[in-house]
């Protein structure tokens, strides 16, 4: 048993890889955009929306601002938007349990910033035209968290001797 010294069980990972998937925010998506004179001219902004699996914060020009925890309006956009987050959750406890090859959980571990990267391609001609930039894009604590219990947790590799 010295091969195992050190290494998560995958029980310890399981816990990791869940409270990483449900408390961190996984991505900011752009909420708004626009611009009025003022005084000192012509003035823009964006608003930014955080979005958790349970939770999101909107800005202050939205109808639902604020922090908004497990909200019967943020949960039809928070859930759908981290399936795949769900998904890579899963797909590592699988993996760190050696019921899944190391290509596959990666694989989805990659489609977790999908969305959240195409949110920020879809966001930059806004941003470009207004001179004025925010970050758009994922936020990707559960993926880096992820991939450390992959390698800490995960099935021991086979040493060659050559």
């Amino acid at each position: 048993m010295p091969d195992l010294a050190g290494r998560l069980s995958w029980k310890h990972a399981s816990v990791v890889i869940a409270l990483a998937t449900v408390v961190p925010p996984y991505t900011t998506f752009l909420y708004g955009f626009g611009g009025h004179s003022g005084g000192e001219g012509h003035i823009y902004y964006v608003s930014v929306a955080v979005y958790a699996l349970f939770w999101a914060i909107y800005p202050q020009d939205s109808s639902m601002r604020g922090l908004q925890v497990l909200n019967e309006y943020a949960l039809p956009t928070t859930l759908p938007l981290g399936f795949f987050n769900i998904v890579f959750a899963f797909q590592v406890i699988r993996f760190t349990r050696g019921k899944a090859s190391r290509r596959n959980t990666l694989l989805v571990g990659a489609l977790t910033l999908v969305l959240p990267i195409t949110s920020m391609i879809a966001a930059l001609p806004a941003m470009v035209s207004s001179g004025f930039f925010v970050y758009i894009g994922p936020i990707p604590i559960q993926l880096i968290t992820g991939l450390l219990l992959m390698h800490l947790a995960g099935p021991k590799e086979p040493v060659s001797p050559w």
